[in-house]
């Protein structure tokens, strides 16, 4: 999977990421970080599963590529559901994402 955004400040990435979760009961449970020129998705509920997608720039903007995940074992059988409101967040946000 990869997601794109034409903003290249990871910082403001993740602030747009954080805005367009808003107070949906998604927010509760996923949140967005940057560790190590990386974007770090985690879920916490019932366990913790983490996606971590690595970070290049061009000069169109900021593209994110998944490089690990580590899905919980309960959440298992709701990871194509989880993925696609992130995907939805993603889209809020201004990014487009490329499965």
């Amino acid at each position: 999977m990869k997601i794109f955004f034409p903003e290249k400040n990871p910082d403001s990435i993740v602030s747009s990421l954080e805005t367009a979760m808003g107070d949906r009961a998604l927010s509760k449970i996923v949140s967005f970080s940057q560790k190590n020129e990386q974007l770090i998705v985690t879920l916490s509920k019932l366990g913790t599963s983490t996606l971590s997608f690595d970070r290049s720039e061009s000069a169109d903007g900021t593209t994110y590529t998944l490089a690990k995940e580590k899905i919980a074992l309960s959440h298992r059988p709701l990871k194509s559901d989880v993925t696609g409101k992130i995907i939805k967040v993603v889209e809020r946000a201004g990014g487009t994402v490329e499965k």
